[in-house]
């Protein structure tokens, strides 16, 4: 590429980008289906950035008084600061929104066929399973006492079971 002048080369260069994302462009069925992705990335790419961004600018904002020692005013130290730190922001939004773009690639979705077979588990699910029931009635402690004795069943034969 040596004899380039720089306008020829940024021009050069700008035409190949465009070609390369009419290639990418290409890959997709429909048109549409590209946009939705760029939108999809781009909002992805400034919802990461602006968080960045918003934590930056707390640290610029903490550690913005040590300026003072240097005999400038931390507010407009702070403010200029800010500024090429959005600036900077907003490059880094396009330049990976690009990269990102570039990389994609579509894939067609594959219909996986089933290689293991189901042969079963170690559970026996042969007995079904219902659940218990008493064969008496249940007797509680201040029930009358089924011996007959007129008192509390905890008076009298309950007090022997827990004993």
């Amino acid at each position: 590429m040596p004899g380039y002048a720089q306008k020829e080369l940024k021009h050069l260069l700008k035409e190949r980008a465009v070609k390369a994302y009419e290639a990418k462009e290409a890959e997709f069925p429909e048109a549409e289906q590209l946009r939705e992705v760029e939108r999809v990335v781009l909002l992805k790419v400034i919802d990461a950035r602006w968080m960045d961004h918003i934590d930056d600018m707390d640290q610029l904002r903490q550690g913005i008084g040590l300026q003072a020692y240097g005999q400038r005013d931390p507010l407009v130290e702070y403010k200029m600061m800010g500024y090429d730190m959005f600036g900077e922001m907003t490059n880094m939004i396009a330049e990976t929104t690009l990269r990102t773009l570039f990389r994609i690639r579509v894939e067609q979705k594959v219909e996986r066929e089933e290689v293991a077979k189901v042969t079963g588990t170690n559970k026996d699910d042969s007995a079904v399973r219902a659940p218990k029931k008493r064969e008496t009635k249940k007797i509680y402690p201040n029930d009358p006492c089924p011996c007959g004795s007129g008192k509390k069943y905890k008076q009298c034969c309950g007090r022997k079971q827990t004993a």
